[in-house]
């Protein structure tokens, strides 16, 4: 009897074992994140250093996943363009066609590198990493849908960990950086995925990822000129992350606590003085994001919405004027758009007026014209009245539409043009149901020439 159960003892802690073998890693621990050795830092931006096939979990439960992914660990650079790497996870689709490939930057938004997508998609990964992630699947769910023909019809996903190895979440030429390396990657993965080399590429985030996907635009021509990406559908961007940070201190306090954390990630100077200002009674509540994908003895205290972040600091809020050098080199768009340097695909920009989130519109407004000035034709829309998380679902569709456009080759005119939607407007591309009118196509002669029946195939033909 004792042998017995001595045997069944071992036989438990064996499957404890093999259960816990199961689970993905996190980052912080998992060797997959560490180059074997120090030969990448002689290579060039988007160069993969290693591979590995991982399992996603199915969007509906109880069924298999019809997806298949790989991740990439590949060269890329940080906010002061020094070599550094990051991963990369690719999806594949039933029936994926290897011409598309659809850039998703998930708004993960997150000082703590464990709650990094290549981690959190992964089937069995820590539940904060899960929820974060997969939740935000959903706003691609008609791309990862199975769907037949000759190559099928829904492109390759890649979804990269764009705020990079030290989560510098808000530091927006890093996020740019990776996200256009992570492109370069996947579209090198031919080896592994089957994503041709030539595929078109597509960029889309909103909020945090609308961030990632805004800077891959403005430093494309600056960083990775040759990439072909032939549009970025950006939602919900924060144009300027002080007045941001002005804009939602007391009403949205644990996204500035998020974004100071991320600079802080970034760049030491700020780190050591922020530390050193900190009054001791908000440290755990300021401090605890550092963990939130981490497992940790300790949970630490939820952030009040409404506090006051500036309070928190002995100098109050005198760190945005300390170090607005930083902040304004690595958090105002904008500043690398000119008439020689702009991105030459168009753009889809929306946002509501009303957002309580990233920023004030009229910082998006400014940012519309700078594009719009140096010659990037750009569809900006803006939900009258609507704030952030309204805007994010309003605007799925119509940001949909748009991208499965570019994919089909359909060209947006030759103009800027802005639609003003408001709660009247029935329900359709951009609020109305005008096709032409949602996706900016202008004047008539270019409607007929193109035709009617041929833009809406486009549409209907993810």
């Amino acid at each position: 009897m004792a042998l017995i159960s001595y045997l069944l003892a071992i036989t438990m802690a064996l499957t404890h074992c093999l259960l816990a073998l199961a689970q993905p890693l996190p980052p912080t621990i998992d060797p997959f994140y560490k180059p074997k050795d120090d030969s990448w830092k002689t290579k060039v931006p988007g160069s993969i250093l290693d591979h590995r096939r991982v399992t996603l979990p199915s969007i509906f439960p109880g069924t298999e996943s019809p997806l298949t992914a790989h991740q990439l660990l590949f060269v890329t650079r940080n906010a002061s363009n020094d070599p550094t790497t990051s991963v990369t996870t690719v999806i594949r689709p039933q029936h994926a066609n290897p011409k598309r490939l659809l850039s998703y930057q998930i708004a993960y938004d997150s000082p703590d590198v464990n709650c990094s997508p290549s981690f959190g998609l992964q089937k069995d990964a820590h539940k904060n990493a899960r929820a974060w992630n997969q939740l935000q699947m959903m706003f691609i769910l008609p791309y990862l849908m199975s769907n037949g023909g000759p190559l099928g019809k829904r492109p390759f996903i890649n979804v990269p960990d764009y705020e990079g190895n030290n989560a510098a979440f808000t530091v927006g030429p890093q996020s740019g950086y990776h996200t256009l390396d992570s492109i370069k990657a996947a579209l090198d993965s031919q080896e592994y995925t089957d994503i041709d080399p030539k595929a078109k590429a597509v960029m889309f985030g909103y909020s945090g990822g609308g961030l990632a996907s805004e800077w891959a635009s403005e430093l494309h021509a600056h960083h990775a000129p040759d990439l072909n990406i032939v549009g970025a559908a950006i939602g919900g961007p924060p144009p300027n992350v002080t007045n941001t940070y002005i804009h939602v201190n007391g009403t949205q306090s644990p996204l500035n606590i998020w974004a100071i954390l991320g600079v802080m990630n970034a760049f030491p100077q700020v780190n050591d003085s922020l530390r050193g200002d900190l009054k001791m009674k908000y440290g755990s509540f300021f401090l605890g994001p550092l963990t939130r994908c981490t497992e940790s003895d300790i949970t630490p205290p939820k952030i009040p919405t409404n506090a006051n972040v500036s309070s928190w600091f002995d100098s109050g809020d005198n760190f945005l004027y300390e170090f607005s050098d930083i902040l304004n080199d690595y958090g105002v768009m904008g500043q690398y758009i000119d008439k020689q340097k702009r991105p030459k695909f168009p753009l889809y920009i929306y946002q509501g007026t009303k957002d309580n989130i990233t920023a004030p519109i009229d910082d998006t407004d400014a940012l519309y014209s700078k594009y719009c000035d140096a010659g990037t034709v750009v569809r900006y829309v803006r939900y009258i009245g609507q704030d952030h998380g309204q805007t994010l679902l309003t605007g799925m569709y119509p940001a949909w539409t748009w991208i499965s456009a570019r994919f089909k080759g359909v060209f947006p005119g030759f103009k800027c043009s802005i639609k003003n939607v408001t709660k009247d407007d029935d329900d359709g591309e951009d609020g109305g149901d005008d096709v032409y009118d949602g996706l900016g196509w202008l004047g008539d002669a270019y409607q007929d020439e193109v035709g009617q029946e041929t833009l809406v195939e486009g549409f209907r033909d993810l």
